[in-house]
């Protein structure tokens, strides 16, 4: 009788509670689907900081290609959500974004030590990206399905141009491209080659420049599809996500992948996003600080 109880009760709450379905990417290094470190990429963990604090839905977790998570908003598909998306006009249209969830590098131009120094696309400020793509003696990849400051996209259609897509996936190392010279190099975000290149047996030095005209720093957010139970879903979120920001184990997942000059570099940017937090935990209006979309 009480084992039957119980199972009522657990049917029951399944029932009154919501779905909400957490679209996952093969996205090294964040979010890790296999090997070593399955599980531990930045936004699985920060993932299971949030949902660990939205009690009011069940959860659960569907592993789809890029080109399919863009699919399922644009299409319109009710209760799906992720976590991690870069906010663009485009997006906005087909889904919902919560507050800031993390900060992160953007995207820069890597390469091997040393290989691309000297080159005249390579400033003080940075690399000129509309400069490096048009060397015809220079390859460089990209990862195709996903968001690009209009100054990349805008490299990328030149007549020309040397950069050429390649999906980059936990089976697919990008770094070990760098280290045979089957490309020069890579526009990918620092963290993500680093974690490439912590999978080869003997490892590569790196350098990363960043890219002219392009932000220094990448805001992410949690997005949710256009219906009753997204919208509700980002409520709770951001709900959620002022006191997140001040715990320091919240923080250190989102740096889990960063070495320590990203850190540095990116100290700024981090305590801002924590003090706009923090003041939405004041008493007054809400988001009395707008730190835009980045």
């Amino acid at each position: 009788m009480f084992l039957g109880s119980v199972c009522t009760l657990l049917v029951f709450d399944l029932q009154a509670k919501p779905m909400l379905t957490w679209l996952q990417t093969d996205w090294p290094p964040h979010q890790i689907v296999s090997g070593p470190y399955q599980g531990q990429g930045t936004f699985d963990l920060l993932q299971l900081q949030i949902t660990a604090r939205l009690p009011q839905f069940n959860h659960q977790t569907r592993l789809v290609s890029l080109p399919r998570l863009e699919q399922v908003f644009a299409e319109g598909e009710a209760s799906h959500c992720t976590v991690g998306t870069l906010y663009s006009e485009q997006r906005a249209s087909n889904r919902l974004f919560s507050h800031p969830i993390a900060a992160g590098p953007a995207l820069a131009v890597g390469y091997t030590g040393g290989r691309l120094n000297e080159h005249p696309a390579m400033q003080a400020d940075g690399a000129v990206i509309g400069q490096l793509v048009q060397d015809p003696e220079l390859s460089g990849v990209y990862q195709p399905n996903r968001y690009y400051p209009d100054i990349i996209m805008a490299a990328m259609r030149l007549t020309d141009s040397n950069l050429n897509s390649y999906p980059f996936t936990g089976e697919v190392n990008a770094v070990a491209l760098l280290a045979s010279s089957r490309v020069d190099y890579v526009v990918e975000y620092p963290e993500r080659l680093e974690y490439f290149n912590k999978l080869l047996a003997e490892h590569v030095a790196l350098e990363h420049r960043a890219i002219v005209g392009a932000n220094i720093a990448s805001v992410s957010y949690v997005t949710c599809t256009l219906d009753t139970a997204g919208a509700a879903a980002i409520a709770a979120v951001n709900q959620v996500l002022p006191a997140l920001w001040q715990q320091a184990s919240y923080v250190e997942a989102m740096q889990r992948w960063l070495d320590n000059s990203a850190r540095r570099r990116l100290s700024a940017d981090i305590n801002q996003l924590q003090q706009h937090a923090l003041m939405q935990l004041q008493p007054g209006p809400d988001n009395a600080v707008n730190p835009g979309h980045q």
